[in-house]
């Protein structure tokens, strides 16, 4: 909070400077321009003789005689001979600027007034742009102050002509006063519109995992607690030297290991870590480092031994013991001094490799040591002593030279933001993306494979070291446009090196790419869903029941339907989820614990083109916990007839009773096979049927219990034989 006060009030003592430097200097001009006009007068060879001509009518109030000197119609102070009558030509050229700078120019009036606020814009804004650097203002403050004056000064003028044509007289000033502090409002309205101030600052900042203090002090409250043995975990959160004994026992003991170590680690360069292979990368001692420093040199089998610029360099080295580690390409006093973590990690482990982008020589200058050598320096500490652990005092030195002879090689393209052969959305004719350089390099693309001079688009690409990515590469960014769908778009890409020799004698110094980097996105058809269940009213015979929801799509970038299918309740933007079963043209998920209700899920397919499509289906959960019930029972010719109210299957028992297994029954069949509600039996006269039925869902009569008896009886036969 402090720091953001501190900065808080300079820019507002910098903003109260300008500000005064502005009205100091507009107040200035317009009391010389207008208000003090009798020296002015005098300086541009007017006569001094007196005159008896009666007095002018003039605006100014009794009240502002002292600043206001009462003028001629023809422009002369009161009380000076008529005339503007100077000796050896001194009212020329001098006479008519004085005449513009006091507004009496073309008459005086209304257009006088104008030429006046133009003059001394133009005059106070190269005041400004000469004065304010004096006062150390930046660029972008002068530019904003001096463009300020001008719109003052003219709209000074502007302001004073309106109230000289309109005769009009506000809080009491005249029409010069009106156009000061109106051009001074609007002058500030202005400098605070343009005001604004840039600066490039590098930002760096790390993301790493929390690490626990150093030392192990506190490890035995690990064994404190008899109902919760200590783990390795909970062990090593407690300090960087606490270590789990007697792990995977009944007994396990957190303690302190190393308390009684002061020895700081010691770090051995591992030759296998080195990076790129093929220019046989090694270590050797460097004798050239003064005690206490020691190092190595990494020299590779060119000539001199130095590195190609613009190498990926990966190095590293293994320590005696769990250390953590930094590096710094400047000498520093101490460990906390350093700058950055080795390999961007701040764990104690054992192994350490840094991979880093070697610059051109050009960019390392600034950085060489006197023997042209360009050093990294590193130092370890473990996790023993309570303050600093036991830390290097002295650093380790890794040491190299970069080749400082001429650039020879052309850029080379690592690769793009979007790989090449990758779909495009339907209808979308552009798309951003970014190509990958080893060095600072400007790039042009073009749908025919051409000289790089003779590409169309350029792109934006960015040079400076510190605008590399997290692979180490400079980023061009740039909009593909012309994009066909259902066909294959090509486009050719070429670089040209050292963007600095641009538009010099250098230039043909650079190396552009002498082929290009071929690349293609493939246009795409929409994507379709086609079909999803399920639709109308699902029954179950249980609380919950089990529901598959299906979604079948087609067409889309890879033309096969391929898609990846979302799921939703609700259909809101962050409810998605993907299905269960997707990644192709059948998507499926199952809901085992549905209720009786009524359900509407939603549906969000995605291609790899980018292609959306969106469908929905509703459906009904019905609950059926009772067993079929037969509405109807008759003869049909030689067969006994039933109706159920819903599909079912039904059997008989001819003798007995309702106790009775279905698997011992004999099964009616169907009268016809796509209707399973009338079921069929043979008839026998006299006959009793002991029917069980059973819908799809499981639900039959108790074991004890039919769903109809039903006696066979000839109706005929019964009413003769009882007559």
């Amino acid at each position: 909070m402090k720091n953001k006060g501190k900065r808080a009030f300079i820019f507002n003592a910098a903003i109260g400077q300008i500000f005064l430097l502005l009205s100091l200097t507009f107040s200035v001009s317009i009391l010389l321009s207008e208000e003090v006009n009798a020296s002015l007068d005098y300086a541009v060879g007017l006569s001094s003789s007196t005159s008896n001509a009666a007095p002018a009518i003039t605006n100014t109030p009794a009240s502002a005689s002292w600043w206001r000197t009462p003028l001629n119609p023809d422009g002369s102070v009161v009380g000076s001979s008529g005339g503007a009558s100077g000796t050896g030509g001194s009212g020329g050229i001098l006479n008519y600027v004085g005449k513009i700078a006091k507004g009496q120019s073309f008459g005086g009036g209304v257009t006088g007034a104008l030429v006046q606020g133009v003059f001394w814009g133009g005059i106070l804004y190269m005041a400004a742009k000469w004065l304010l650097p004096m006062f150390g203002a930046d660029e972008n403050t002068t530019n904003a102050a001096a463009n300020a004056l001008l719109v003052a000064g003219i709209a000074g003028g502007a302001i004073k002509a309106i109230a000289l044509q309109t005769q009009t007289s506000m809080f009491g000033l005249t029409a010069g006063q009106l156009g000061f502090w109106g051009g001074l409002g609007i002058g500030v309205i202005v400098f605070l519109l343009l005001y604004k101030k840039e600066k490039t600052q590098t930002i760096q900042f790390q993301c790493l995992p929390w690490e626990p203090k150093l030392g192990g002090a506190d490890c035995e409250r690990c064994n404190d607690d008899p109902f919760r043995p200590c783990t390795e975990y909970r062990c090593r959160s407690l300090g960087q030297a606490c270590r789990l004994l007697n792990p995977n026992t009944a007994e396990p003991q957190c303690a302190f290991v190393g308390r009684n170590d002061v020895n700081s680690p010691k770090i051995i360069p591992k030759t296998e870590t080195l990076y790129p292979k093929d220019i046989n990368l090694r270590y050797i001692p460097d004798t050239s480092i003064r005690p206490p420093n020691i190092g190595v040199n990494i020299i590779s089998d060119r000539e001199e031994g130095c590195l190609p610029a613009f190498t990926p360099l990966q190095f590293g080295f293994d320590t005696d013991e769990p250390a953590q580690c930094k590096i710094d390409y400047n000498h520093t006093a101490n460990y906390s001094d350093m700058q950055f973590y080795v390999g961007g990690s701040n764990y104690y482990t054992y192994n350490h490799t840094q991979t880093m982008k070697l610059p051109g020589a050009s960019e390392l200058s600034p950085m060489l040591q006197n023997d042209g050598r360009f050093s990294l320096f590193v130092r370890c500490r473990d996790g023993v002593e309570e303050k600093n652990g036991n830390a290097m005092i002295e650093e380790y030195v890794f040491s190299f030279c970069v080749d400082e002879g001429p650039d020879t090689s052309p850029p080379v393209i690592e690769g793009f933001s979007i790989p090449s052969g990758n779909y495009v959305q339907f209808n979308r004719d552009n798309v951003s993306m970014e190509l990958y350089v080893n060095e600072p390099s400007e790039c042009r693309w073009s749908t025919q494979d051409k000289d790089y001079n003779t590409m169309e688009n350029a792109m934006a690409c960015g040079t400076e070291s510190y605008q590399i990515n997290a692979e180490l590469n400079y980023v061009c960014s740039t909009t593909l446009t012309g994009i066909k769908n259902r066909e294959s778009n090509p486009f050719y890409f070429r670089c040209i090196d050292q963007p600095e020799l641009a538009d010099t004698e250098q230039e043909s110094d650079r190396n552009p790419n002498r082929q290009s980097i071929p690349y293609t996105l493939i246009g795409s058809r929409p994507l379709d869903i086609i079909d999803v269940s399920p639709n109308g009213t699902i029954l179950g015979s249980t609380e919950v029941i089990s529901v598959d929801i299906e979604v079948e799509t087609a067409n889309g970038a890879q033309e096969n339907g391929n898609a990846t299918c979302l799921i939703s309740f609700d259909g809101t933007r962050d409810s998605y989820s993907p299905m269960f079963e997707t990644q192709s043209y059948r998507h499926k998920q199952t809901y085992s614990n549905l209720i009786g209700g009524n359900y509407t899920f939603f549906f969000r397919c995605l291609d790899a083109g980018g292609n959306v499509a969106e469908s929905n289906t509703t459906f009904e959960v019905e609950v059926d916990k009772s067993s079929p019930i037969i509405t109807r029972a008759y003869r049909n010719k030689d067969a006994l007839q039933i109706v159920t109210d819903e599909d079912a299957e039904c059997v008989y028992a001819p003798t007995g009773n309702c106790n009775y297994q279905l698997s011992d029954a004999k099964k009616m069949s169907y009268l016809k096979s796509e209707d399973k509600t009338v079921h069929l039996a043979e008839w026998k006269d006299n006959g009793v049927y002991y029917i069980k039925c059973i819908d799809l869902y499981d639900n039959q009569p108790d074991e004890s219990k039919c769903s109809m008896i039903v006696r066979s009886i000839d109706l005929e036969k019964e009413i003769n034989t009882r007559n």
